[in-house]
Formats: structure tokens, sequence, C-alpha cells
């Protein structure tokens, strides 16, 4: 049987990742990417190097390959309009649409039901007054193009709440700061039939707003469990989404919340990679090609560490041990902020975290 080939649109780790798991399962790969030297230039099995406004460009590429897929939300719209064949884009326009806009996001949470943090939309300063006033501490958020902590500012009251508004470059929310207990993923995939699997739930620690740490599985109740799987496949079915999608939330004393929706594979799944039988990646290459959902089996428990920055120097000349597996993403430049790389530590199943 003649095995698809998947566009990816994003070259960076994750289209990487990806790649690595469409080989494992003899699937090729075509990257688009402006960037010539992206981590996943290299091991794809076809790349093109064009801007995501290149009309022609995106017009030659969709010809060339199967199915199209993205390994990162802020694609132009326009980009995936310039597809012709728009049945070729798996997960679909709506997923992108949705999760661009914090506040289209917010909007469809709330029209399912699903509990959120109270927000309210900055269109003049009296909104964020107002915010103060109902919800005390509060954190404003742009709309768009905000990841790893980028565009979110912390407020209180007693501010000069036209100087807030004057200072923000960008249509911006603003919502209740939820002092919640720690934070949670879900990752889950569904395929064209409707068949949905999810992965052991981790738990987060962020460092500077960035993913630091990542532990899975963790000890939740059964409710909470219920609860986490139950909304994330609401919201999955809901979009009608194929492939791998990520659903962070936020775990209080006696809720569990909505934080962010992720429509594509995600940091907080790395450990997949060698903790799990499939991994997040190659379950939405899977899921992309038209194939059956895999249930994943784990095989170790597992505490993942993102390298930010710097960090990388550590761990560039070390090698793989049976219960360390390092994954550098190859990037030209350390950056500040910027993650280089990961660690995932594995563990017998029967070590706990918290």
């Amino acid at each position: 049987m003649t095995r698809p080939i998947i566009g990816i649109l994003g070259g960076g780790q994750l289209g990487m990742m990806l790649s690595n798991a469409a080989k494992k399962i003899g699937i090729k790969t075509h990257i688009f990417c402006p960037e010539e030297n992206c981590p996943a230039s290299s091991v794809s099995d076809f790349f093109t190097k064009e801007d995501y406004n290149n009309k022609e460009a995106i017009e030659i590429f969709s010809e060339q390959v199967d199915y199209i897929t993205y390994e990162f939300e802020n694609i132009p719209i326009h980009t995936i309009d310039f597809i012709k064949n728009k049945k070729k884009i798996r997960p679909g326009k709506k997923s992108l649409l949705l999760t661009q806009d914090r506040l289209t996001e917010k909007k469809f949470l709330n029209d399912l039901n699903i509990p959120i943090a109270p927000y309210k939309s900055i269109e003049t300063a009296d909104d964020i007054k107002d915010a103060h006033r109902e919800f005390n501490e509060c954190i404003i958020k742009t709309r768009t193009l905000g990841y790893d902590g980028k565009g979110q500012e912390s407020t209180s009251k007693k501010r000069n709440y036209e100087k807030i508004f004057k200072s923000i470059n960008l249509k911006s929310i603003i919502e209740k700061k939820i002092p919640f207990e720690f934070e949670v993923s879900v990752i889950i995939a569904r395929d064209i039939e409707n068949n949905l699997c999810h992965y052991p739930i981790g738990k987060n620690i962020h460092k500077n707003h960035i993913l630091k740490d990542t532990f899975s599985p963790i000890q939740l109740t059964e409710i909470q469990i219920n609860k986490l799987i139950s909304y994330s496949e609401k919201i999955i079915t809901e979009l009608n989404h194929i492939g791998v999608l990520a659903v962070e939330f936020f775990v209080t004393e006696d809720n569990i919340l909505v934080n962010e929706i992720a429509p594509r594979v995600h940091n907080s799944g790395h450990w997949t990679i060698d903790a799990c039988d499939v991994s997040q990646f190659e379950q939405h290459i899977l899921c992309v090609a038209g194939e059956r959902v895999k249930d994943p089996i784990l095989k170790n428990n597992a505490h993942m560490i993102n390298l930010i920055g710097d960090e990388i120097n550590n761990w560039a000349s070390k090698s793989n041990s049976e219960n360390i597996k390092i994954h550098l993403y190859n990037k030209e430049e350390i950056k500040e902020g910027r993650k280089m790389g990961h660690v995932t530590y594995l563990f017998n199943k029967d070590h706990l975290f918290e």
C-alpha cells in the first residue's frame, strides 16, 4: 500500500519531531517554512523554503502532498485559504481560527458550558477598571500571537487605567487571576472516524512563563480525571479536529478550568516519545494520514525538562542512557528564553509523582 505524503506548515522542533515520527512508520513529510536552516529541514523528506504569504508556492506545495497539517497555530489564515482542496487540511481551518484569538476561544468554551476563568474583552479603559472591581487580581492577555507568556501582564487595583489601556498594542482580554493549585495538560487525539484516545495526564511547572517541567502520570481523583477527559473530548469533537490536540487546565481546590487550547502536538507531551509505545507525534501523523488512532501504552513514568537558552550547553556533549533521553533541536542560535531541547527522565511505573 502506498502511504501518503504529509505536508507540514512550519519547520520548528515540532515539525522536526513529526517528521521523525513519520519516518518511523514509513510516511514521508514535506516541510514548508520560510527559514532555510530550521530544525525540521534536515529530517524531512522534502523541503520548501518560502514565505507563508506566497500564494503560488503554497498552491504548488499543496499539490505535491496528500494531506496538510501545521506545527503551530499562528499560521496566517490566508495561507490556509490559498490551499484549494480544503479536505487535505487536517486539522481543519476551524481549529486554527478558534485558537488564534483568545476571545473567540473563550466564547467557544462558554458555549460548550466548559468552565474557564472569568474574563472581559478590552475595548476601553473602563473595561480594565470594571474587571478589577469585579475580579480584583487580573491578567491582561493579547488576543493573538501570545505564547510562552508573551503578551501577558499581571495588573492590580489602583492603577492608572487610561495609561494601561494606552500601553496595549494589540487587541486584548482581561481575565481573573486564578489561585490554582497546579496546571495539567490533556493530550488527546481524534481520527477521521471519530475514534478518540488520550495520554496519561501530565502536571506542568512553569518558569518565567515558559514550560519547564512536565510530570506524567500524576495522582488525581477519579472525579478530576473524568472532568479533564470529558471536557477534552467535548472540545476536540466539537471542533471536528483530526489529529492531536492539547488542552491546558487549571486545577483549583474545588474546580477544573480550561486555560488554553493548542490545536497541535504540544510541549507538555514530548515525554510520550520515550515513555509510550506510540508518541503524540506518531499519533498525529497516523490521524492526519487517515489511519486509526492507537490507544497508547505507558511503558514508563516520565519527567520531562525543557532546555531553555544556554542550558543546552550542559547537555550537548552528553549521550542517552537507559533512563535519560536527550533531545536537541539543532537550532542555529542560542537565545534567552528559547527552547533548545528537552530531556526525559524515565522511571518505573510504580514511581509516583505528586
